[in-house]
C-alpha cells in the first residue's frame, strides 16, 4: 500500500497528480475503508473545495483556446463511471494533460463503478494542475438523484465513513456537481456536450415561432444558461435546457421527438435537426457521450456500442459521434465485452476525430455499491429515497422513521430548491434529478424502467408517507436504507419536495455487496 499522501497548500504540479494516480491506484487494491490512509479526508476535501473554486468562474459554454504548435490536439474522453484503471489506460494510450495537449472529459465520471472518488480526486488534481489544459464536463450522473441511486454516494461513505467527514465529502461532491460547465467548443468547430441538443429557452411565441417543444437552442442559447442547480429539472423553465443538454440523445428518425428517456426527459433528435444546429451555428463537429452499450442494445435503428465510438449522423454540415470510454461496461452486473474510445482533435480544423480504442485494463477485486433487483421491498425503499430522502421528519414520513434504529434522510444543509424529474439510462434502469442549488439534497423523482409507462408523479408529502406504508407491508425494517446515514429532512423542505412515483430494478444497498470481479475480466 503506498504511504499516506499529504495535498500541498500552494499550486499543485504534474508531479504531484502523478504520485496521486500511483497511490490511488495502490489503495484501489485494498479495501474500501483504506483510502484515507493514503488521502486523508482532509487532503481529498481540499481538491474538491479548491477545484469547485475554479469551476465557479468557468461560464456554462467553455470556448476552448488551442494549445500552440501544429503538434497541438485535444482530447474528448466519454463517460467513464468509476472506472479508474481505464482512465490511467487512456493516459498512457493518449498522454496526461501537457503544453500542446487538452483533455476535455465528458461528464458520467461517477456511479457504477467501483472507484468513482478516486477517479474524481484524480481529475480535480490535475484540474488545478493544468486549469487551461483540463476541462471538466457534466454528465447526467453528476447529481444529486444518480448519485444516490447508482452508488456514489454510497461509495463515499464506505471509504470515508457515514459519519461527518463522510457526509462532508459527499456534499462537497455536490457542490462540485453544480458548478461543471455543460458545454464546450474547440476551435469554434467542434461542440463537446454529454447528452446532445436541447431545447431553446420558453420564450413568448409568435406566429413565425416554431413552439418551444421544438426549436432547438442555439450556441447562445447555452452560453446564456445557468449551469442547472444541483439536479437540473426541465419541469422547470429556467432549467430545461441544461437537462436536456444532460439527457438528449440523437436519433434516426428526422425532427424532434419529446422524452429521449422514458419520463420526458431530454429529446430525441434526428439527423436534419443535427444539421440544421451545425450549419446555423458555424460548427462542422458535434461530440458527446451518455449512451454505452447497454442503451444501444435498446435502439436497434442506431449503430450497437461495441467499439467504444460511433457515427450517428453524417450530414452535408458535418458529423455526429457518441464516444464512450468505458470499456467492458458496467463493470458490475451483465457486462458488455465493448472496448472503451477517445475522440482525438487534430489539426487544421480539429472537427475530424481520430479514435484510440482500447480493452479494460485488469480490474482488482471490488464490489459494487447498487444492484439491479425485482425485490418489491427495495422499490419501496427507494421510493422512501426520493420522496423525502430520509422517511421525512413529521407525520408524512412517521411510520418509516419510527422504524429503522439508524435512521436516513436529506443530506446535511438545505438546497435552493427540491426538483422533480427523471430519466432511464438504459433498459435496465430509471434515472433522475431532484433540484438543488449547492447544499445537498439527496430527494428526487423517478421514472420506470424502459418499456413501462411513464408514470405521473402525483404527490409531496403523501409519497414519503405512502412509501413508508408500502415498506411496512413488504414486511422491511422501515425508514429509508439509501445511505447508512444523514440528517432528517424538515417539514418545509418537505413541502417544497415534487412528486415521486417508484424506481423500479433498483436496489440501494448499505454499503458493498458480496460481488467481486477478478482481475482482468468483464462480469462478475
Amino acid at each position: 500500500m503506498a504511504g499516506t499522501v499529504e495535498v500541498p497548500l500552494q499550486a499543485l504540479d504534474a508531479d504531484f497528480v502523478e504520485r496521486l494516480a500511483q497511490a490511488l491506484a495502490a489503495a484501489a487494491s485494498g479495501p474500501a475503508a483504506a483510502l484515507p490512509g493514503v488521502l486523508p479526508q482532509a487532503g481529498a476535501l481540499s481538491l474538491l473545495r479548491r477545484c469547485t473554486r475554479v469551476l465557479k468562474g468557468e461560464p456554462t459554454l467553455l470556448r476552448i483556446a488551442l494549445p500552440p504548435g501544429p503538434q497541438a490536439e485535444v482530447v474528448v474522453v466519454g463517460d467513464l463511471h468509476g472506472q479508474l484503471h481505464d482512465l490511467l489506460t487512456i493516459f498512457d494510450k493518449v498522454g496526461t494533460p501537457s503544453e500542446h495537449r487538452c483533455i476535455v472529459f465528458d461528464g458520467d465520471l461517477v456511479d457504477r463503478g467501483a472507484w468513482g472518488l478516486e477517479l474524481l480526486l484524480l481529475l480535480c488534481a490535475w484540474k488545478l494542475a493544468a486549469p487551461s489544459r483540463v476541462f471538466l464536463l457534466r454528465g447526467n450522473h453528476e447529481s444529486t438523484y444518480c448519485s444516490w441511486v447508482y452508488g456514489f454516494r454510497q461509495e463515499v461513505l464506505a471509504k470515508y465513513g457515514d459519519g461527518p467527514q463522510g457526509e462532508a465529502l459527499f456534499t462537497a461532491c455536490q457542490v462540485l456537481f453544480s458548478h461543471l460547465p455543460l458545454a464546450a467548443v474547440v476551435a469554434g468547430s467542434t461542440l463537446v456536450v454529454h447528452g446532445g441538443l436541447a431545447r431553446r429557452p420558453p420564450r413568448r411565441a409568435t406566429r413565425r415561432s416554431l413552439p418551444d417543444e421544438v426549436a432547438i437552442a442555439s450556441l447562445a442559447d447555452i452560453a446564456a444558461s445557468s449551469k442547472g442547480g444541483e439536479d437540473p429539472d426541465p419541469g422547470k423553465p429556467e432549467q430545461r435546457l441544461a437537462a436536456d443538454l444532460l439527457w438528449s440523445d440523437p436519433g434516426s428518425e428526422a425532427g424532434v421527438q419529446l422524452g429521449a428517456r422514458p419520463g420526458d426527459v431530454g429529446v430525441r433528435f434526428g439527423p436534419d435537426v443535427t444539421e440544421a444546429f451545425l450549419r446555423d451555428n458555424g460548427l462542422r463537429c458535434i461530440l458527446r457521450g451518455h449512451e454505452g452499450p447497454d442503451s444501444r442494445v435498446q435502439r436497434p435503428d442506431m449503430q450497437p456500442m461495441s467499439g467504444g465510438w460511433t457515427l450517428d449522423h453524417d450530414t452535408p454540415a458535418g458529423k455526429l459521434y457518441t464516444v464512450f470510454s468505458a470499456p467492458c461496461y458496467p463493470q458490475f452486473g451483465e457486462s458488455f465485452s465493448n472496448l472503451g474510445a477517445v475522440a482525438v482533435l487534430c489539426q487544421p480544423a480539429f472537427n475530424s476525430p481520430r479514435f484510440v480504442q482500447y480493452e479494460a485494463a485488469p480490474r482488482p477485486q471490488a464490489t459494487p455499491y447498487y444492484l439491479d433487483t425485482e425485490d418489491a421491498e427495495v422499490e419501496a425503499n427507494a421510493e422512501l429515497c426520493v420522496a423525502g430522502a430520509a422517511g421525512a421528519a413529521g407525520a408524512a414520513g412517521a411510520a418509516g422513521a419510527a422504524q429503522e434504529p439508524g435512521g436516513s434522510g436529506k443530506e446535511g444543509g438545505s438546497g435552493a430548491e427540491s426538483g422533480s424529474r427523471a430519466g432511464s439510462e438504459s433498459g435496465s434502469e430509471s434515472e433522475g434529478r431532484g433540484q438543488g442549488e449547492e447544499a445537498a439534497a439527496g430527494s428526487s423523482d423517478a421514472r420506470p424502467a424502459a418499456g413501462e409507462e411513464p408514470a405521473l408523479p402525483q404527490a409531496q408529502q403523501a409519497a414519503a408517507a405512502a412509501a413508508a406504508a408500502a415498506a411496512a407491508a413488504a414486511g422491511q425494517e422501515g425508514g429509508s436504507n439509501c445511505g447508512g446515514g444523514g440528517g432528517s429532512s424538515s417539514q418545509d423542505e418537505l413541502a417544497e419536495e415534487s412528486q415521486q412515483p417508484s424506481p423500479k430494478r433498483i436496489k440501494l444497498v448499505p454499503g458493498p455487496v458480496a460481488v467481486t470481479v477478478e482481475a482482468g475480466t468483464c462480469s462478475d
